[in-house]
């Protein structure tokens, strides 16, 4: 099982996240779980350099991840002083393209996630959404998108608290260089098109907003 945690925060974000890596390094130790990750919102100045539309607030400000663990383990995890759970999500991972980890255990991840919040339109039933993100539109975005690094969909399988917003999906787009962002988002203005009539087949995209984040990974091997 893979649980998603987000989470708000009203202080530092990199004494947040040096408190949320020690708390999740914790865990994977334990053995409760396999891996981790810590996902932290950007800094406002690397947000800008980005572009206005992603320095949009959101009650969220990280998410933090738990591959093979059970609900209680990641409900009790304590979170660090001045931070909130927003959310508790089971989901169904579906990696459409990986990268291969070069860098050390525990320190941030080279470039940026972004982490989008999806509601499906209103039209489509979860696993209608689900069929067309996973079979159709995932493979069509790692085909035409180049400039993404690592892709994931989380699938929206169950939410662990009555109090967690609903959300049917959590994509990740993870880039490895600001350059690839801007300039190898798509191979040409034709995939541009294409990609975003099919993110209207699927997607109520202004009512998915978006977290960008660096990453932070710590696994039991």
């Amino acid at each position: 099982m893979k649980v998603l945690l987000t989470v708000a925060f009203d202080r530092d974000r990199d004494r947040f996240a040096a408190d949320a890596l020690e708390g999740v390094t914790e865990v994977v130790g334990s053995g409760a779980a396999s891996r981790a990750t810590v996902d932290v919102r950007l800094p406002e100045g690397d947000l800008e350099a980005l572009g206005p539309a992603l320095m949009t607030e959101q009650t969220e400000r990280a998410v933090i991840a738990l591959w093979d663990t059970d609900p209680d383990t990641a409900l009790k995890m304590p979170l660090p002083a001045g931070s909130s759970l927003v959310g508790a999500y089971h989901v169904e991972e579906i990696v459409q393209k990986d990268y291969q980890r070069a860098w050390p255990e525990g320190t941030r991840s080279p470039g940026f996630k972004m982490i989008a919040f999806l509601h499906r339109r209103a039209d489509l039933t979860q696993a209608e959404f689900s069929q067309h993100w996973r079979e159709r539109h995932g493979p069509l975005a790692v085909a035409r998108q180049p400039g993404f690094w690592r892709y994931v969909q989380n699938h929206a399988a169950g939410r662990l608290t009555d109090a967690s917003p609903e959300w049917d999906g959590f994509g990740e787009i993870h880039y490895r260089t600001v350059e690839d962002a801007l300039t190898r988002s798509y191979d040409s203005e034709e995939a541009q098109q294409l990609i975003w009539e099919d993110v209207a087949r699927f997607l109520d995209y202004d009512r998915s907003p978006t977290l960008t984040t660096h990453e932070w990974l710590v696994t039991s091997t």
